[in-house]
């Protein structure tokens, strides 16, 4: 037999290199999946009471009866905090304002606006600014600020 005829023999009869490499690479730790899906509340019911009223035979045990309590008490943490917020809020303004109970108020007010969006009519000011323009443009200094300034010192 020829030596090509043997390589292409072994070839076929041997695994591919990439599969022995990924077997190598493979780490066994033992960490399947197991117990129900973890935002499954119905099938997490019955190991969040076992942490309570049964003691774990083994750590994978006491490992699911800790993820199903995790989804319960954070559920119940977040829920505290809300209840606490909307019994007590804080004082602050920025609360007042930002706070999920303003949302509603400011949704109504998007829609019934009391004032206009633009101007109808020009500016009233008690400022006459082209006076004042040619005041500075043409004295350099305003009429009756020397005055003031005198009476400070």
């Amino acid at each position: 037999m020829s030596l090509v005829a043997a390589a292409a023999r072994a070839s076929r009869t041997r695994a591919p290199r990439a599969n022995l490499c990924q077997l190598q690479a493979r780490r066994c730790l033992g960490e399947t999946t197991t117990g129900p899906a973890p935002l499954d509340i119905k099938a997490n019911v019955k190991p969040a009471i076992e942490f309570f009223t049964k003691d774990p035979v083994s750590y994978t045990e006491f490992k699911q009866q800790c993820s199903s309590l995790r989804l319960y008490s954070f559920i119940a943490v977040n829920a505290g905090i809300v209840l606490c917020l909307f019994m007590d809020p804080p004082k602050s303004s920025y609360w007042r304002t930002y706070s999920p109970l303003y949302f509603f108020s400011w949704v109504g007010g998007c829609f019934s606006s009391k004032q206009p969006l633009f101007l109808t009519e020009p500016a009233e000011r008690e400022v006459n600014v082209p006076d004042i323009y040619k005041q500075l443009t043409l004295n350099r200094r305003l009429e009756g600020a020397a005055e003031e300034e005198e009476e400070e010192h």
